[in-house]
């Protein structure tokens, strides 16, 4: 196995033939490029002339040791990690080929002086960890919650909807709730929402305004700010939706709010969801991750729209990263 360096140009002539998710999307590493003080390096692993895995790390460099990360802190990218891309049906191909990909990139970084730390939270299409684990690295699982939309209709969709969010979302209808599509400007409009909500929970938002500008407009197309305004115009709730090919991902916005003592934000995911379904321009798409299940309060609301629990893997180099996060403060995650 050949570790090669990829440029951000070669890495999006491969994201244009695979269905790579958003977190590894040529742009949002570009803007996420333009934003940390890391060092990007967008890793290729070749089997011969064939690119069988990648891998975008962020280098952070300190005084005697270096933390390699996927994904960096403060851009509220919930996973990122290494793709693997190979055609064999083989049980054991796939195996040996995730296996010599994963030690060749440690062996790559090796290189570097000094101590080496690793932390990186892998997407959910990357299902065998186990080659890190066979390393000496220590991971964990974690879980999001998906609603599979594939071949489906609006009516079977909320059908499987808990009873109570059936009614709120239905109820809604009579209250003259509007809910529109905005741009750059209703997208730092929800991020002020969600920053004052970290606030008023005494809690600090790492990710920044000119960041949250910058993804909306270079994601264009493949992001969408929905937000509810009230039947005198008055600015309710909003949530910013990132899009790959097969999935929308709720990345920001959702702070809890109410009309008439109805959840804004069950009304906002249900206009976002009948999207999906009846858009001609996101015909491809077929899942909508609801984010995060880790905080029980929030998962008894998403189990609501019955989606499935997907897990996903948080991989550490050893306990001293959990020193590292908190010393360099990588809240984000």
């Amino acid at each position: 196995m050949e570790i090669q360096e990829l440029t951000l140009d070669e890495w999006a002539a491969v994201a244009e033939r695979k269905r790579l998710g958003v977190f590894h999307m040529p742009d949002v590493l570009s803007v996420i490029d333009d934003h940390t003080d890391a060092e990007m390096r967008l890793l290729g692993g070749f089997d011969g002339k064939q690119l069988v895995g990648m891998l975008p790390l962020f280098l952070h460099k300190y005084p005697g040791v270096r933390l390699a990360l996927s994904p960096p802190p403060a851009v509220n990218m919930s996973r990122m990690g290494p793709v693997v891309m190979i055609n064999s049906p083989k049980l054991r191909k796939q195996e040996r080929l995730n296996q010599e990909f994963t030690e060749a990139v440690l062996n790559e970084l090796d290189r570097y002086k000094g101590i080496m730390l690793y932390y990186m939270i892998l997407d959910t299409t990357y299902t065998d960890p186990r080659p890190y684990r066979w390393a000496g690295f220590r991971f964990e699982p974690r879980y999001t919650y998906q609603l599979d939309l594939r071949d489906r209709g609006a009516d079977e969709v909320i059908a499987g909807f808990s009873r109570n969010l059936r009614w709120e979302i239905q109820n809604f209808d009579d209250h003259s709730v509007e809910v529109s599509l905005g741009g750059v400007g209703d997208a730092l409009r929800v991020y002020d929402d969600t920053k004052a909500r970290f606030a008023e929970q005494g809690a600090k938002f790492p990710v920044s305004r000119a960041f949250t500008r910058d993804l909306i407009s270079t994601l264009d197309d493949s992001a969408r700010v929905y937000t509810a305004t009230g039947p005198d115009g008055e600015y309710l709730g909003g949530i910013t939706v990132l899009y790959s090919d097969t999935t929308a991902y709720f990345w920001l916005g959702g702070t809890r709010a109410n009309y008439q003592n109805q959840s804004v934000n069950s009304f906002l995911h249900w206009q976002i969801i009948q999207d999906i379904l009846s858009d001609p321009t996101l015909e491809s798409v077929e899942r909508y991750d609801l984010g995060r299940a880790a905080v029980k309060r929030l998962g008894r609301y998403k189990s609501k729209f019955n989606p499935e629990l997907v897990p996903y893997y948080e991989i550490k180099s050893s306990r001293l990263i959990d020193l590292a996060k908190e010393a360099y403060k990588l809240v984000s995650y």
